[in-house]
């Protein structure tokens, strides 16, 4: 059973100022609401009342944007979860999805940019802002301005055409470009250049750096330091957007997660590609329920499934923020499930 968390009006209590008290003392999700019941900001705790009830405590030195914001709330809506992780998962979807005006995290992903690879195109590594049907797709990165150099190095290194059309020109006299304007690239070519980029990016393949290595070498050797220079910046930076990636594709990793709700009572998560695939509260005087939860998870794990797709990049934030939890959080546990590639 896939969890997609999202406003739900028939889970959402309504609570009035002079209400506050009736507040349980639960984990969720608050939405603030003015007059005008337009949303003003969404916020989590593992205590609602509690945490609801602060920002109306008087003394409290606050921003003049959040005493603003104070002011214009008329009424609270709640939805209660079974966890503090619950609500971190809501909380981080309904920011995403509804854009308060009064949230300022998760917002920094819109500049993020992909290495978009399409053999099935004679431009074969493109930056691209948003994922696409066609291609293979890596990142996001927040390298903005420098995104262009990695694919320059590409470029450089694979002998990449560059044209818009397929018009010959003189990169191909120049050994520059395997020259698909001149004679007919076998399919087969191109996926291999595209496998080799993809294991390069995945950290799989060196080609990249070596190449850039012998490249400088030979500047060296021929004194032109400058040159030699810029080649090992590129090297740098190819070597972070390398780390990166790997830092990527260990958020998007597939993990058994479980916390301990007391009273004997866990909730179990099994979270793959950013998303709660299955969650389910056991009570673990009961072996039957923790066979039954195993057999479940197993089944979904051996499932089939497509390569991995590179992460959204309004996700990104939102799942730095819930594997920081999973990684601090007390009372808790997880294993990570790693497959064969």
């Amino acid at each position: 059973m896939e969890s997609d968390y999202k406003e739900n009006s028939d889970k959402k209590t309504t609570y009035k100022l002079e209400e506050l008290n009736n507040i349980p003392e639960s984990p969720g999700i608050y939405f603030m609401k003015d007059k005008e019941d337009r949303l003003l900001y969404i916020g989590k705790s593992k205590n609602l009342k509690k945490r609801v009830k602060s920002y109306f405590f008087k003394g409290i030195d606050r921003s003049r944007k959040i005493e603003r914001m104070i002011k214009n709330i008329s009424h609270i809506d709640i939805i209660k979860t079974d966890t503090e992780f619950d609500a971190l998962f809501l909380e981080c979807k309904n920011i995403h999805e509804l854009k308060p005006m009064y949230n300022t995290l998760l917002k920094n992903y819109e500049k993020y940019k992909y290495i978009c690879l399409d053999e099935k195109d004679h431009n074969i590594v493109k930056i691209k802002s948003e994922i696409e049907k066609d291609g293979i797709y890596f990142g996001p990165y927040s390298f903005k301005r420098k995104m262009d150099t990695i694919k320059e190095i590409l470029i450089k290194v694979y002998k990449l055409p560059i044209c818009k059309r397929q018009d010959k020109c003189i990169r191909y006299d120049l050994d520059k470009c395997i020259g698909v304007c001149r004679v007919k690239i076998e399919d087969k070519v191109k996926k291999n250049i595209v496998k080799n980029i993809k294991d390069n990016l995945n950290g799989k393949n060196t080609f990249v750096i070596e190449s850039l290595n012998e490249e400088m070498k030979t500047k060296i050797q021929n004194l032109k330091f400058e040159e030699a220079s810029k080649i090992k910046e590129e090297i740098d930076l190819f070597s972070s957007i390398v780390k990166k990636q790997k830092y990527l594709l260990n958020l998007n990793r597939d993990i058994v997660f479980w916390i301990n709700m007391k009273n004997h009572k866990y909730k179990i998560y099994y979270i793959s590609c950013a998303k709660i695939k299955y969650e389910n509260i056991i009570d673990y005087r009961y072996p039957s329920q923790i066979e039954n939860v195993k057999l479940e998870i197993k089944k979904l794990i051996s499932q089939k499934r497509e390569e991995k797709s590179a992460l959204k990049k309004e996700e990104i934030d939102y799942i730095n923020i819930i594997n920081e939890y999973i990684r601090d959080t007390k009372d808790r546990g997880y294993i990570e499930i790693r497959k064969d590639e």
